[in-house]
């Protein structure tokens, strides 16, 4: 919930989002949390609840976020999709594809829409690069590259252990490379095939947090490479480390006529925005100019998740800025792809 407060809750409760959402009702697992929580964001007691089911049997509620840790996305979010709800379900839509198809049919025979918590998509820094791209200032894409390092992700507190449980499917090859993954398929396409290598490097742990070792089995490493649909060739590298190593994340786009990169200090560019620099061929025999900072509007709030909410309301401003179930379950099916090409070290189709 803290996620959710911080990104969501505080987003909508503030100009533009104010003025096109209210807040009618929380959901927690108990009853004294969720009267504390309803308190603390002007909600009415009567409307603090304990399960999903008086959220999708509340007339006052149009849109209900799930915005809890992912094995419990699925059975929360059926009952609201069949009550004919808009659902809002954080990103990974759910643990398995079996669970994806069946949440998008129940989305299809209760009629809501549905957002899947893509919100890079969204983020002032990769719709500035969208404008670039379309414009054709940078030619024909020819290749992109993404390498992101992290040192945190591996000793987060207890209440993320769930994430080292490769069943859960809540780790560094669906989380944080999914969101990154499909900023890039957003930006220049889908992969016509790839091929992946998904490891475990560390199978046991020792965190401030913990009191003795952590055992895991989730993978703490994900390379991808192979050819877009477009032609442009593609690498990806997302790999978890100690805390004495660098946190860092560069991605580059390079085209006939120039190039963009993006770089920061943290791999989770949907919560935090990467800086954005463009480089331009200046023809002749010496080619080279200096990479130069492209303006960036800042995001409404913390997270980048008050855009989703945005286009939501008012319409996307660029086409496929929202992902729905069906989007995310393409994004799924990549994933799975890319599991089933570290499993067998074969290529692979998603499409």
């Amino acid at each position: 919930m803290a996620w959710v407060s911080r990104s969501h809750a505080l987003a909508l409760q503030k100009p533009p989002l104010s003025s096109k959402y209210k807040l009618n009702a929380v959901a927690t697992s108990s009853k004294d949390t969720a009267v504390v929580s309803a308190e603390r964001w002007g909600v009415s007691s009567t409307k603090a609840y304990t399960a999903a089911s008086q959220l999708a049997n509340d007339p006052e509620v149009d849109l209900v976020v799930v915005g809890v840790k992912l094995p419990l996305h699925y059975e929360l979010a059926l009952p609201l999709l069949e009550a004919g709800k808009d659902v809002f379900v954080e990103w990974p839509l759910a643990t398995t594809l079996d669970q994806v198809t069946e949440l998008q049919a129940a989305a299809r025979r209760g009629g809501g829409r549905t957002i899947v918590g893509l919100q890079a998509r969204a983020s002032p820094a990769i719709l500035t690069a969208k404008e670039i791209l379309d414009s054709g200032a940078l030619g024909k894409i020819v290749a992109t590259t993404v390498v992101g390092w992290d040192n945190s992700l591996l000793y987060l507190p207890p209440r993320f252990d769930y994430e080292h449980e490769a069943a859960n499917r809540a780790d560094i090859s669906t989380i944080t490379s999914g969101h990154v993954l499909d900023a890039l398929c957003f930006l220049l396409g889908e992969f016509e095939s790839l091929s992946s290598t998904i490891n475990c490097f560390f199978p046991s742990i020792r965190t401030p947090h913990h009191n003795g070792p952590v055992k895991r089995d989730a993978p703490d490493s994900i390379l991808v490479h192979g050819t877009l649909k477009s032609g442009a060739v593609a690498s990806f590298s997302m790999v978890l480390t100690p805390p004495g190593l660098p946190s860092s994340f560069t991605w580059t786009i390079a085209g006939e006529k120039g190039a963009l990169k993006f770089e920061s200090n943290n791999i989770n560019i949907q919560i935090f925005p990467p800086k954005l620099y463009i480089h331009t061929a200046t023809g002749g025999s010496d080619t080279a100019s200096e990479w130069k900072e492209v303006l960036v509007p800042e995001p409404l709030h913390f997270g980048q998740v008050g855009e989703l909410y945005q286009a939501f309301a008012e319409g996307e401003k660029a086409p496929g800025t929202l992902t729905n179930f069906d989007g995310a379950a393409l994004r799924h099916r990549m994933l799975e792809a890319c599991l089933t090409s570290s499993k067998t070290g074969m290529r692979q189709s998603y499409i």
